[in-house]
């Protein structure tokens, strides 16, 4: 069974643990029927935090989906994807377009979702964003193609 992290980029979540992680907690209820929840952070937007991160969680041995939520938007502080930019070895460009493809249809701002997509160190990485809405949507469209993903990353390239 594949496995997978969730890591929760918010400043106001990672100081008050009082506050509902209702992203994160999405994440983990729609993926873990499938793959073997490991851990979940709640970690600042602070870019090398965020980098930290993600970084450690790349040198993890049985470890193959690590999904951010947060930090995806315009504002000063919204800096997961640049965090996450050169930890990526391959991007997939394709899944954010699909992601703010199926946003539009209901929020006309989804167009500033700038979230990422790769692989490293043959695991997939994907930044979604830090309403639950958004992490629905996002997995909505992401989470079918990921089978595919790691078959390809294994090596097994037949179609």
């Amino acid at each position: 069974m594949k496995k997978f992290v969730c890591i929760t980029i918010s400043d106001s979540r990672s100081k008050d643990p009082n506050i509902s992680d209702l992203a994160g907690l999405r994440i983990i209820e729609s993926l873990e029927k499938k793959y073997e929840f490991l851990e979940k952070k709640i970690i600042p937007d602070e870019k090398n935090i965020i980098s930290k991160t993600i970084s450690d969680f790349l040198s993890y041995k049985d470890l193959d989906l690590i999904i951010t939520t947060g930090g995806t938007g315009v504002s000063s502080r919204d800096v997961t994807p640049e965090a996450t930019k050169n930890l990526i070895q391959k991007e997939i460009p394709g899944i954010p377009e699909l992601i703010r493809n199926q946003f539009y249809k209901n929020i006309e701002t989804s167009v500033l979702y700038r979230g990422l997509c790769g692989i490293s160190n043959k695991k997939i990485i994907l930044n979604l964003p830090g309403s639950p809405g958004g992490v629905k949507d996002g997995l909505l469209v992401s989470e079918p193609l990921f089978d595919h993903i790691f078959k390809m990353i294994s090596g097994n390239t037949e179609h």
